[in-house]
């Protein structure tokens, strides 16, 4: 298998998928000036990286690539982070859930 280190932005919605011996698997796009890489994360980082990670957001990550040309992500690193104008967030900086209003 190749490896590779990629810095890119993140353009499609992260999605976690939970396969049937129960193993998470998260799944994006990630671009890279031109070009597009469909990401694989498996295990329990999918859930954190879904947490972590928004669309649009600018990530660095390490992985290899397997024989379906998928980029099998090992470590990642978030350079930025999408700001959305209109964006609420709470008093330590996180933002808050799309469901709860300020009054």
């Amino acid at each position: 298998m190749n490896s590779a280190i990629l810095t890119g932005k993140v353009i499609s919605e992260v999605k976690v998928i939970n396969t049937n011996n129960g193993t998470p698997l998260c799944r994006f796009t990630l671009k890279v000036q031109d070009r597009k890489f469909n990401c694989l994360i498996a295990g329990m980082k999918a859930y954190k990286f879904m947490y972590d990670v928004d669309e649009h957001s600018g990530i660095t990550i390490e992985g290899t690539i397997n024989d379906r040309m998928q980029l099998v992500v090992q470590k990642y690193n978030i350079d930025s982070k999408p700001i959305y104008p209109g964006q609420f967030f709470n008093y330590k900086g996180r933002m808050l859930p799309h469901n709860k209003v300020p009054y």
